[in-house]
């Protein structure tokens, strides 16, 4: 047996250490160090996938990786896809669509499933893009198709959630962004500028249009009192002239 090392890493979310052979496998250092038995030994040569974790986000048969190699690493197990007591929604749509039989190769199955669907970013993966992310996985009791369908059916349970959430948080950006707009534009030098000059502005046009109206009245009564002025010209003269002509006469 190899000499024994200090192992830091992070199982499921959680910080964890534990002082083992170094050659030691990351199967055994889960199962029996850590007491995460969820992560099952089918075969011990890496052929049956029945004790896939992630390791950093990657699918690995930890029966193959020695536990040195996982120091400072993230460690995904089968019990870190629950929350709680609480199911995922893969593992949910297994129990619903008959997805698990004897349980063996199970964890190891929705380990690699959880792989797929966090590289599908909610996007609902082909049947083929399933099969080819089970391939290193057997399981002798379903035939696959209902681990399939499983599959496929949380993915679409996924899509639909993500794209509820998104239509609140949208409006909530767009709210948000429209009075970041308001604020921005209330506090800028130019703005309030604007505002203080906007009433003089008004008051200097309504002063243009007033007198623009007033032009065309003061003309016409400017004419009107000419044209009085005139007749009384005129009549004066009439008057002046009468005496004259009668005079002649």
């Amino acid at each position: 047996m190899s000499a024994r090392v200090t192992i830091k890493l992070t199982v499921n979310g959680r910080a964890r250490q534990v002082r083992v052979p170094a050659m030691k496998r990351l199967l055994d250092v889960l199962r029996e160090d850590l007491g995460l038995t969820g992560t099952k030994e089918g075969c011990g040569e890496g052929e049956c996938g029945a004790c896939t974790v992630l390791l950093d986000g990657a699918s690995v048969n930890s029966c193959l990786v020695p536990a040195v190699h996982a120091d400072g690493a993230l460690v995904l197990t089968v019990e870190g896809l629950a929350r709680g007591s609480q199911y995922s929604g893969l593992q949910q749509a297994f129990v619903h669509m008959g997805g698990s039989q004897c349980g063996i190769c199970t964890p190891g199955i929705l380990v690699a499933a959880h792989e797929l669907l966090v590289a599908s970013r909610g996007r609902t993966p082909t049947d083929g893009e399933v099969r080819e992310a089970i391939a290193g996985n057997l399981c002798r009791c379903t035939g696959y198709q209902k681990i399939v369908d499983a599959v496929l059916s949380a993915a679409a349970s996924v899509k639909v959630r993500a794209t509820a959430k998104a239509k609140p948080k949208a409006k909530a950006k767009a709210k948000a962004k429209a009075k970041s707009k308001a604020a921005m534009r209330a506090k800028s030098p130019a703005r309030r500028k604007a505002v203080k000059v906007k009433p003089r502005k008004a008051a200097v046009k309504a002063k243009a249009r007033a007198t623009r109206r007033a032009k065309p009245a003061a003309k016409v009564r400017a004419t009107t009192k000419a044209r009085s002025k005139a007749k009384s010209k005129t009549k004066a003269k009439a008057k002046r002239r009468a005496p004259i002509r009668k005079a002649s006469r």
